[in-house]
């Protein structure tokens, strides 16, 4: 069946996104002096910082030249530092032969490439940026070029860095952590390691890239004080726009409590207010350049009432998104004009040497290097160590921790809607629905009656009821149960599955697979994160408001959850208490630990991993308190 709600979750978050749009525009409206901006500034650097949590100490660095290279203009060292604990980076520096006193330092920050610092693009960029008189690291991503993390999946190839990322994403966040400020951090180390250079002129530093290194661009200037100049390329839109786009966005561009802060992705640059910026964008970028304009006007005023008119600039490439030969051509006159270099007249005709040229690291991956720790390694250390601290727990204890991080609230009855009964030839059984407004305004559920014959509206009175939550959608897994006389039965879609799965989404309709990359469930989790309400949290908010619109027409309420449904059951139950009579999980996960342990958890979606979880609580705990019987 067609989802009759199927753009309900899109419209309720874009809802929410237009309101703090909304707000924040006016608030930028009412900035009339310096002495607003400063204070506006101060604040947004404040939020923006809040965003990133580092490690509390830095480790060593243990920086090695693993090999030079020569060149005519410049020389290449291959070199590894470590920005964790047997956590590698690798990257190349590069130090211009001439040079007067100490050179002004680039900091180049890849996007998403396999190859990382290999691929063409940057090479090219920090090579012309090199003879044009800046000394440059360019460091490989987690998950690219040398940092691969996944070498040896199922299917017996590389992951593409995006899957990389976003299923360390996921794992991350049970954990409290985000995979933005790992990567955010090995930038901040290489930072450290540029800096340290006797060659390199401190008081003259900028940052540069495209995409996902665009991204990490952004945030490198907000959190740390040492950058001078920022050139981020093919990201600066809004999200608003991303949100209306229909467009789900890379685990490391998710800042968690980003919107609930009430920021928006311009916000990260202001924070560093009024350090030059260059905009880069290219016209047929799926980022919507009209969020870049916004973002530049915002800049442009804040930076004019900060007392620095003209430091904010923009350069429009004519094509995708990519860090194309115009878009490099631009940054390296940004950075020469504000490092005080003379601008080069174009890029010229630069080598790309073979990636065993360039690697720093044994065969070239840093899988051979002697105690190196893949992410994925460290963050199972740290689940453990988390599982293990963890104490038992009452009921209510757990339901009072729960609601702390699920920010549910109390739940009553929803108004509903009555929609069409259906039902087929064929001996499936009828299903009567129930459009549930657990949302202010807004269809975020449907339960279902599935009976012999169709009723329009709610029996008054069942001696017993089940309450099914379904993998994927309650009507396809229930049609063909046979009736018990003695229990009503209603299935609930809730928020995402079943007749409340997403019409939209920026993927084809031949990759709508609940769990493949970037998709519905991904996208709106990402955006729970950002808002600081996790989407499993509606979820549970679905179930209970099903529960307390039941309980007057049923003595006992029984909850039965299968496969994905049984996360959101399970934690409605723990809520609910003896509310529900029994409590029966189908194919439910082990636990949040194993969804770690697990280095390919691709069938577990994004909306299972409830942020920070591991510190208190487990599914088997949980399981246990509520007496769920698991099947």
């Amino acid at each position: 069946m067609t989802p009759l709600f199927g753009n309900s979750v899109q419209e309720f978050y874009l809802e929410k996104v237009r309101k703090v749009h909304a707000e924040r525009a006016e608030r930028i409206a009412a900035l009339k002096t310096r002495a607003d901006a400063e204070k506006y500034v101060a604040e947004v650097r404040r939020k923006a910082r809040a965003c990133f949590h580092f490690p509390k100490t830095k480790c060593p660095l243990n920086a090695t030249v693993t090999g030079t290279v020569d060149f005519p203009a410049y020389t290449l060292e291959k070199l590894i530092y470590y920005s964790r604990p047997n956590y590698p980076v690798t990257g190349n520096f590069y130090l211009p032969k001439k040079r007067q006193g100490k050179a002004p330092a680039i900091l180049m920050l890849c996007g998403h490439n396999l190859e990382g610092k290999g691929c063409d693009a940057y090479q090219k960029a920090p090579r012309a940026l090199a003879q044009a008189g800046f000394a440059v690291l360019v460091i490989d991503p987690v998950g690219q070029g040398e940092r691969q993390q996944m070498l040896d999946t199922p299917v017996g190839a590389v992951m593409n860095p995006c899957w990389q990322h976003n299923m360390l994403g996921k794992q991350a966040i049970l954990l409290g952590e985000w995979f933005g400020a790992w990567r955010t951090y090995d930038a901040v180390r290489g930072l450290d390691y540029l800096l340290g250079r006797p060659e390199v002129d401190t008081t003259r530093v900028g940052v540069h890239g495209t995409s996902g290194g665009g991204t990490l661009t952004t945030w490198v200037t907000a959190v740390d004080d040492r950058i001078t100049m920022s050139a981020p390329s093919c990201y600066i839109t809004t999200w608003l726009r991303n949100v209306e786009n229909e467009l789900p966005i890379d685990a490391e561009q998710m800042p968690p409590t980003a919107l609930a802060q009430g920021l928006e992705m311009a916000d990260f640059l202001i924070a560093a207010g009024p350090k030059p910026i260059l905009l880069l964008g290219e016209k047929n970028d799926f980022f919507d350049p009209r969020g870049l304009d916004e973002a530049e006007a915002e800049l442009i005023k804040i930076h004019r009432l900060l007392g620095a008119p003209g430091t904010i600039e923009r350069f429009m490439g004519k094509g995708d998104h990519s860090l194309s030969q115009f878009l490099r051509e631009a940054g390296a006159r940004f950075f020469c004009k504000y490092a005080g270099l003379k601008p080069p007249k174009g890029e010229g005709n630069i080598p790309v040497s073979n990636l065993s040229e360039i690697t720093a690291a044994p065969q070239g991956q840093v899988k051979f290097l002697p105690g190196q720790k893949f992410m994925h390694e460290l963050l199972v250390e740290e689940a453990q160590r988390q599982t293990a601290l963890q104490k038992p727990l009452a009921r209510e204890a757990a339901a009072r921790e729960l609601s702390r991080r699920l920010h549910v609230g109390k739940v009553t009855a929803p108004y509903f809607r009555v929609a069409r009964p259906s039902g087929e030839f064929g001996g499936s059984l009828w299903q009567s629905r129930f459009a549930l407004e657990t949302e202010p305004g807004r269809v975020m559920a449907v339960l279902k009656l599935f009976t012999l014959h169709d009723w329009y509206h709610i029996p008054e009175l069942s001696p017993d009821v089940t309450l099914y939550v379904p993998h994927l959608d309650s009507g396809d897994e229930l049609r063909w149960r046979k009736p018990d006389p003695n229990r009503a039965l209603y299935g609930l879609d809730v928020r995402g599955v079943g007749e409340m799965t997403p019409l939209n989404g920026d993927q084809p309709a031949e990759l709508r697979n609940f769990f493949n990359e970037y998709q519905f469930d991904y996208h709106y989790a990402g955006l729970g994160l950002m808002f600081d309400e996790p989407y499993l949290a509606g979820k549970v908010k679905d179930i209970l408001a099903a529960l307390a619109l039941l309980e007057p027409v049923a003595k006992r309420v029984h909850l039965e959850a299968n496969g994905q449904g049984c996360v959101p059951a399970l934690l409605a139950a723990v809520l609910a208490g003896p509310r529900f009579a029994s409590v029966t999980l189908r194919d439910c996960p082990d636990s949040w630990l194993k969804m770690i342990q697990d280095g390919y958890p691709y069938r577990t979606p994004f909306s299972y991993m409830l942020p920070d979880i591991l510190r208190t609580l487990d599914l088997p705990m949980l399981q246990k308190l509520v007496k769920a019987k698991c099947l």
